[in-house]
């Protein structure tokens, strides 16, 4: 790209329209309510991954919708800009109706008073410092949530969720809004200088920039072709048995390693497990990115191999896997932030500096991000003193979430595109347990990490590789990024409460523990406060072997991270250290990606790259399409049908 002329026109970015908005408000009521029964009821997980697969059909068929209203009502079509801010802003209202945010939330208010019996003794355990402003101990409350037939709009019911709905609303807008602070400091650095590829954006921005190209494209619908036939092989095949089903989702590896060590390779995942759609991302991440995934996952499995053969295997935990990766995401994050030190100095020289133009073009001024980190980190280490949590305990809680989940999984996303990342027993909950041990935390504090577990469990849909992604997108499409960064924020002021009321009114229409509504919400609460109960009953002192292995797998990563600033034709990155522990679902596929991306680049070049990319980009769409027809057609016949994933 040659550099600008003084002549060269800039195009003025494209403002977010009244209509955008209006579509989103509009939409987001169905939206939540089709995915109350995708979450909560049936189980098909749409949000689990990035992007968020019915997120990716909607905007797919309000694209093809859009087509004809260009043909016969040009005037009237949406643009790509404004078909691109819809996607943004329902992925961004969608992830609290999510499996990793609010549905986990809404069984923490209420899990402890209702479980509490006098056998496991939580009265005497915890009861004492739940903050009432954040839970519900009131019994006709909780008969009618866990019973259900009861109307939640009456004015008792409501009144007693309307205190913990506000408080928890008003938390989490504040993390968020730190975030989305975080976001815009370091956004220029990794999006401008380094210009990482943000993989996960492309399908989107294909889908509304270029819409009938891309849909004429006939490489695109050979990709849909084959991820929709295997769709709907098996999911005909639910229906009827004698229609065989393709077995992409689980083939077991079991009977080719039946004795140690051999076992050992069955480790983090014992099934060949090919996803299209994982394939077809896979081909657009980075090529050296994909083999080091892929390096450092059978290393992963090579570590049981030498547990197993050096008689290691009866310690518990042994060699550590999470620990491992607490380390390396500590590392990753560590290392975002040296990369990004001159962008930090540069945006805080001049957010108090009296140049007023620097920063113009930034979703928000530097000077207002760096006070929303201060003032927004103050409130909401603040909101857990209010509520009984000690400052320091407090201060490193919230640092470790930032250090080992929002900072690492917003960096593994921009760079690579992983569609998955779990951190379960890598949050602030296990990291701070095992380096300080629960005597030392105490109690109350303890508490405080069942209350907050929500937050720091798996976070598969984390709000803020989602927030750089928007960014990522209006900066590639020319909009307006800070009336989209302003209007990201108030969106998600309406779509908080509402997410939160629609999924009480749904549980105590049905019931929690009628049958009708799925396990796994008595699950969220449970794991918390049985986390909390065994930290209570069975005390621990820091764990030696943990603190080891999170210092190996932050040395580890510091390493090879200096190893590839000094030796530029190093191929090992340590990115794929970090992820290799969550590869089981993946390797499959990636290996299959990776094959082909190398073929491709080696007899065709980046000519036949950019042919072939349409190709995979179908594997994805025709797998989120097919995954989103099969669980419309469960709700509307209300019987299990094929899910493409888990």
């Amino acid at each position: 790209m040659s550099p600008l002329n003084p002549q060269t026109r800039i195009p003025t970015p494209e403002k977010i329209t009244l209509r955008t908005i209006l579509i989103s408000l509009l939409l987001l009521p169905f939206i939540y309510k089709w995915h109350i029964e995708c979450e909560a009821l049936r189980y098909t997980f749409p949000t689990l991954m990035a992007p968020f697969y019915s997120v990716v059909f909607t905007l797919l068929i309000i694209a093809a919708f859009n087509i004809g209203v260009k043909k016969y009502a040009a005037k009237h079509a949406l643009t790509g800009g404004e078909l691109i801010t819809l996607y943004i802003l329902m992925s961004m209202t969608l992830l609290f109706m999510s499996y990793d945010m609010f549905l986990p939330l809404v069984s923490i208010i209420v899990h402890a008073f209702y479980f509490g019996t006098p056998e496991n003794e939580w009265r005497e355990l915890f009861w004492d410092y739940l903050p009432d402003w954040l839970t519900i101990n009131d019994a006709s409350v909780l008969r009618a949530f866990y019973l259900g037939d009861e109307p939640f709009f009456e004015t008792h019911y409501i009144m007693k969720w309307l205190i913990p709905t506000f408080w928890w609303c008003v938390f989490t807008f504040a993390l968020i809004f730190v975030m989305q602070c975080i976001n815009v400091i370091i956004r220029k650095q990794w999006t401008e200088q380094e210009r990482l590829v943000y993989p996960i954006v492309e399908l989107p921005y294909q889908l509304a920039y270029n819409t009938s190209r891309f849909l004429r494209n006939r490489a695109m619908w050979w990709g849909f072709g084959i991820a929709a036939i295997i769709s709907l092989l098996n999911g005909l095949n639910i229906f009827f048995p004698s229609i065989p089903s393709f077995p992409n989702k689980h083939i077991p590896l079991n009977a080719l390693f039946t004795e140690k060590p051999w076992t050992a390779f069955l480790q983090g995942g014992n099934a060949i497990i090919v996803y299209p759609f994982a394939v077809g991302l896979g081909f657009l991440m980075p090529f050296e990115l994909l083999t080091s995934c892929l390096l450092f996952f059978f290393l992963y499995k090579v570590q049981y191999f030498i547990t197993i053969l050096t008689g290691l295997e009866n310690i518990p935990g042994f060699p550590y896997p999470y620990e491992q990766n607490i380390g390396a995401y500590i590392g990753i994050c560590a290392v975002a932030l040296w990369s990004t030190r001159r962008q930090i100095w540069r945006a805080f020289r001049t957010a108090f500096s009296q140049r007023t133009t620097a920063d113009s073009k930034e979703p928000m001024r530097y000077r207002t991000a760096f006070l929303g980190i201060v003032f927004g980190g103050i409130f909401i280490i603040g909101f857990a003193v209010r509520g009984g949590m000690a400052l320091w305990i407090a201060i490193l809680f919230f640092a470790a979430h930032f250090a080992t989940i929002a900072m690492p999984l917003t960096r593994i996303r921009a760079q690579i595109g992983f569609p998955i990342h779990s951190t379960t027993f890598i949050g602030p909950h296990h990291s701070l347990v095992s380096t300080l041990g629960t005597r030392r935390i105490g109690a109350r504090n303890l508490t405080w990490f069942a209350l907050f577990f929500w937050f720091n469990r798996d976070n598969r849909s984390h709000p803020m590789p989602h927030q750089l992604e928007a960014f990522k997108l209006a900066e590639r499409g020319n909009l307006d990024v800070k009336g989209l960064s302003r209007l990201m924020l108030t969106l998600i002021l309406i779509a908080m409460p509402l997410c939160i009321l629609m999924l009480v009114d749904t549980f105590f229409e049905l019931g929690v523990n009628s049958g009708k509504v799925g396990g796994q919400i008595n699950s969220f609460g449970g794991r918390a406060y049985r986390f909390l109960e065994g930290w209570l009953t069975a005390p621990q002192d820091a764990n030696s072997g943990h603190i080891t292995a999170i210092t190996i797998g932050f040395s580890a990563t510091l390493l090879l991270s200096a190893v590839r600033s000094r030796l530029f034709w190093w191929p090992i990155h340590p990115l794929g250290y970090g992820v290799s522990f969550h590869l089981h679902l993946f390797w499959a596929a990636f290996i299959i990606s990776t094959v082909a991306k190398w073929s491709v680049l080696k007899y065709g070049g980046l000519g036949l790259y950019r042919k072939t990319v349409p190709l995979f980009l179908g594997l994805a769409l025709g797998d989120f399409t097919m995954g989103s027809f099969w669980n419309i057609l469960s709700i509307l016949l209300d019987r299990p049908t094929y899910t493409f994933y888990y």
